[in-house]
């Protein structure tokens, strides 16, 4: 069994109040449900409830030591931190060797595109002969074995990171891919993990529940340029990846980093697409970039792929790739599951599954999908409660808009009443002349949404089924209902069926 002293597992910690005992420590546990004997508790401030709460407990139940920010009780031995936090990601890097530090480590960040622009670097790497793995909202890769990730969160704990990382390099994985999201950030989960390229897709309205202002959401996103910047060097010049089309560009563009590395669509830039054509097949891409011209024919359509495609051939060029090698890695890319996915049971109209959960991205795949749909072009969505509620009304406002009949429904209604969430959503709608019945329906059920959308469809239409995506839930309350969008579509699709 794998044991480390405690004053080596604080190294980079700052202590406050040592334990009176150097203990030998067999594993790291941030949850007391999961304690092992042997183990260092930590306390961590939770949102719904406090890990200081479980000290005692964790003690009691053979924690050989506690890492708390304040003592609580009298069992001990505890140590006193000032940021438990920031003392667990430290902890747990220590505890695997540091894997990261042994890896080319990309961090993917953004509000919209984190997830398919992560997984495309992990296939362009792979593809060029290279080791690679990734850790992304939909999965877990380490090199052609995929893991679904069923935590509900983009970014990982600390600890599961590291241990992630510890698995990777046991394996012979050598570049890593993270999707890191501002939660992650702000909460220090990443703080061990030696990055080498940060690559920014956008910043849009999102999560502002959780950061309350724009500002302090950008300002998060912002910090893993710093992260980048200040990590150990390992032969990799460290960059970050900017969109240059994106007005988070200026703030971003002030970070100190030893290189940038621009790409845009619209605006001048290291990586420029000349030319993008939506094709049968996909997209049509024709870029300039530092090293000659790069030409690429995605499989995906939806043209913020582009995007997404320049992004990650600019990572490719930061850790050493060649043109060659980014090309076709990109055109062998066959996707993400949940972004721009067809149902297609040979219906006469169009059902397309997306993760889009945001104002900003409903906007682009209904903008998408609207010249390809001959007939009537129907959204089905919610929004996640206990989350952003401003973005609400608005998703409203642009389904009314762009779309010619809407479903508004469940998402992830958590401990919020699922029906004041979809009444503030057609409130949006109709806040821009919407009528109830004639232009949308209000169905709690997303089960039942999707089935009216079918029975609703003519030739011709396209059914958008938003904001689930590859998710494998349903959060209602504090239950977590199992559940998956493209089988209740082709359900709904077969109960039609002649």
């Amino acid at each position: 069994m794998a044991s480390m002293r405690l004053t080596r597992l604080l190294d980079g910690v700052r202590v406050l109040e040592q334990a009176p005992a150097d203990p030998e420590v067999t594993g790291l546990c941030y949850d007391s449900r999961r304690l092992k004997p042997g183990d260092c508790f930590i306390a961590i401030p939770g949102t719904h409830t406090d890990g200081h709460r479980y000290v005692e407990t964790a003690l009691r139940d053979g924690a050989v030591v506690a890492v708390v920010q304040h003592r609580v009780g009298t069992a001990w031995p505890q140590v006193v931190v000032d940021d438990t936090r920031r003392a667990l990601p430290l902890m747990s890097s220590t505890w695997f060797e540091h894997p990261s530090q042994a890896m080319t480590v990309i961090g993917v960040t953004g509000t919209d595109g984190k997830t398919t622009t992560t997984t495309m670097i992990q296939q362009m790497v792979l593809a060029s002969g290279r080791p690679a793995g990734s850790m992304s909202t939909v999965d877990i890769r380490a090199g052609g074995d995929v893991d679904l990730n069923d935590s509900r969160q983009t970014t990982l704990e600390a600890l599961e990171i590291q241990a992630q990382l510890a698995r990777m390099r046991e394996r012979g994985i050598t570049q890593v891919v993270i999707e890191t999201s501002s939660h992650g950030l702000a909460l220090q989960r990443v703080v061990g993990v030696d990055y080498d390229v940060a690559v920014f897709t956008n910043i849009a309205h999102e999560h502002l529940d959780f950061h309350k202002t724009i500002e302090a959401y950008r300002e998060a996103k912002a910090s893993l340029i710093d992260l980048t910047a200040e990590s150990v060097a390992k032969g990799i010049e460290k960059t970050a990846v900017l969109n240059r089309d994106d007005p988070s560009y200026p703030y971003l563009a002030q970070r100190a980093i030893p290189r940038r590395i621009t790409y845009g669509i619209q605006l001048d830039a290291d990586l420029k697409a000349q030319r993008v054509e939506v094709t049968p097949e996909g997209l049509r891409i024709e870029a300039t970039t530092p090293l000659g011209a790069l030409p690429i024919r995605l499989k995906q359509s939806g043209r913020w792929n582009a995007a997404n495609a320049l992004a990650a051939a600019a990572a490719g060029i930061a850790i050493g790739l060649t043109l060659e090698e980014i090309r076709n890695g990109l055109e062998s890319f066959q996707g993400v599951s949940g972004r721009m996915e067809r149902v297609d049971l040979g219906q006469p109209f169009r059902v397309v599954i997306d993760y889009a959960h945001t104002p900003q991205s409903l906007e682009k795949v209904l903008r998408e999908l609207r010249p390809i749909t001959r007939g009537k072009l129907i959204a089905v969505f919610g929004s996640a409660g206990d989350r952003d509620r401003d973005k609400r009304p608005w998703m409203g406002e642009i389904a009314a808009r762009l779309s010619d009949y809407a479903v508004f429904t469940n998402e992830d209604p958590r401990e919020e009443d699922a029906m004041a969430i979809i009444d503030e959503i057609a409130g949006g709608a109709e806040a821009v002349g919407w009528q109830e019945g004639e232009n949308y329906a209000r169905i709690e059920d997303r089960r039942q949404g999707i089935t009216h959308a079918v029975r609703r469809a003519r030739p011709g239409d396209t059914i958008l089924l938003a904001g689930k995506g590859h998710e494998r839930s349903i959060l209602i309350g504090r239950d977590k209902q199992d559940w998956d969008e493209r089988a209740v579509a082709e359900a709904a699709i077969r109960g039609i069926s002649p």
